[in-house]
């Protein structure tokens, strides 16, 4: 409001100007109407600005403040997001030159890893070996006995018929007769 206290008495000054410059140019006679129009014209296109001044000075300054704050905030912004974007990319960037490190480090892990697993298997499967081993010597024992046994049988067959051969053979009717009725007596004390 202050501003315009100062304008107004520039501008007035400035029709008064003109105006007297106009009528010398024209020389005072039927121009000097033409010039009062133009001078109402331009006092009303003033008083116009005034008027408006007064009524949206306010609006006017709160909007471009507003504005002004916004374009800060959104240039603060801005700025953030291409600071954290800088960063994000410099990361990356790091993160880059270190991957055929980080890369030969998974490799070497997978490689460690792999290498005591083998080792766990061989291990393992020397530990199966044994009891198989073993297994199979025990069943192999028992095989053994078992032909042992047979064999043992058979033996005891064979000498059983041999020896049941020789007894038939040798033995007289009066031997048979005589074991018979010795069996009978004892069969008969035991009852």
């Amino acid at each position: 409001m202050e501003r315009l206290h100062k304008i107004i008495p520039l501008l007035a000054v400035l029709v008064m100007t003109l105006t007297t410059a106009c009528l010398a140019a024209e020389g005072g006679e039927g121009g000097g109407r033409q010039i009062w129009d133009m001078v109402w014209r331009i006092v009303n296109f003033l008083i116009l600005i005034a008027i408006l001044w007064k009524l949206l000075a306010d609006k006017i300054k709160s909007y471009f403040s507003d504005r002004r704050f916004e374009i800060a905030e959104m240039i603060d912004t801005a700025d953030k997001a291409r600071s954290d974007a800088e960063k994000q990319f410099a990361d990356y960037q790091e993160k880059l030159k270190n991957i055929d490190r980080d890369i030969q480090e998974i490799r070497d892990s997978i490689m460690g890893e792999l290498e005591g697993e083998k080792q766990r298997i061989i291990e393992e499967g020397k530990i199966v070996a044994e009891r198989i081993i073993e297994q199979a010597k025990w069943s192999a024992e028992q095989e053994i006995l078992k032909a042992k046994n047979s064999l043992r049988n058979q033996v005891v067959d064979m000498a059983g018929d041999i020896a049941s051969g020789l007894v038939a053979s040798s033995m007289t009717p009066e031997d048979q007769k005589r074991l018979i009725e010795e069996y009978l007596e004892k069969v008969g004390k035991e009852h």
